[in-house]
């Protein structure tokens, strides 16, 4: 046998036996179908500091994959240029819809292009995560101005702002009135209860104001001091009794108030004196007894307050 019809011999064997593997082989292609990506870019031009920028992204995993939605890439800054918002994702039919939104968040100083952040699709087949890697995007990033402003019009370097219009705060204001009033009304309640107001507010006694007023002329002419003294009395005693006292009257003085039972003597016999004084001969008791006067008045001043 020669070298010819040897070489054809093994040639027809390798045809035969690939004959019997390639059926075999498409068999399990069509068993086992590839995961197909396919992406919807932004447009990749145009783009200032701001804008959002979003890629959609479609897979159709095999039967025995599925999305890891828990292994997705969480928002936060994503480079230099730009920041990832979100990512939403929504079922569609044989597969999953991502769309990844990205902000620019950076001004270049001139037009300049940049890559969208790489991406990974994370599948989970048997237990196991994969990963399946987007074709890189790029996008152009424009300054916010030109780098040479015409002085005309609106196109200058710096405005000025518009005045803000304002704001009623009158609303609020009230708010603050009755929160405060709110807030200070137990503290002068407290104020109130505490104070000692009989210190500071002394009431006007009759007894303690005859008194005060006798003690002011004690040194005083008779003709000025007695007549004085005495209606001071008089009118302390019709004060106190509710009602004019007269000579031989003190009983009346004694029955609203007992305390002066013991005081009833001095203020009949100076009731008694003062109609001498003032319907008699005319004449004044001698300059000792001022001191008795204002000795009984401070004594009935004493009765009035508790004190005897």
């Amino acid at each position: 046998m020669n070298r010819h019809t040897l070489h054809s011999r093994l040639g027809a064997l390798l045809l035969a036996l690939a004959g019997l593997v390639s059926p075999a082989l498409a068999a399990d292609e069509k068993a086992t179908p590839e995961t197909r990506i396919t992406v919807r870019e932004p447009l990749p031009y145009g783009h200032q500091i701001g804008d959002l920028v979003a890629r959609e992204i479609t897979v159709y995993p095999t039967d025995e994959a599925k999305l890891a939605v828990k292994s997705l890439p969480k928002p936060g800054r994503a480079g230099a240029w730009l920041e990832l918002r979100s990512i939403e994702h929504e079922s569609v039919d044989g597969g999953s819809r991502l769309r990844v939104e990205y902000q620019v968040t950076n001004v270049p100083e001139t037009v300049r292009t940049v890559s969208l952040p790489e991406f990974a699709v994370p599948l989970e087949r048997d237990g196991k995560l994969l990963r399946l890697p987007v074709n890189p995007s790029f996008i152009t990033i424009a300054p916010m101005t030109p780098g040479t402003v015409l002085g005309r019009d609106r196109l200058v370097e710096i405005q000025d702002d518009t005045q803000a219009p304002p704001v009623s705060t009158a609303a609020e204001e009230q708010r603050i009135r009755y929160t405060l009033l709110a807030a200070l009304l137990p503290l002068l309640a407290l104020i109130y209860c505490w104070t000692p107001w009989e210190r500071l507010i002394r009431p006007q006694r009759p007894f303690a104001r005859a008194l005060r007023e006798a003690s002011r002329l004690r040194d005083a002419a008779d003709e000025t001091f007695w007549p004085a003294a005495l209606k001071a009395m008089h009118r302390a005693l019709d004060v106190t009794a509710g009602r004019t006292v007269f000579p031989g009257e003190t009983q009346v003085l004694v029955v609203r108030h007992t305390a002066y039972a013991r005081l009833e003597p001095e203020i009949a016999a100076w009731l008694d004196e003062s109609r001498r004084v003032f319907f008699g001969e005319g004449g004044y008791p001698e300059r000792g007894r001022r001191a008795e006067l204002m000795r009984m008045l401070a004594q009935a001043r004493a009765v009035e307050r508790g004190i005897q």
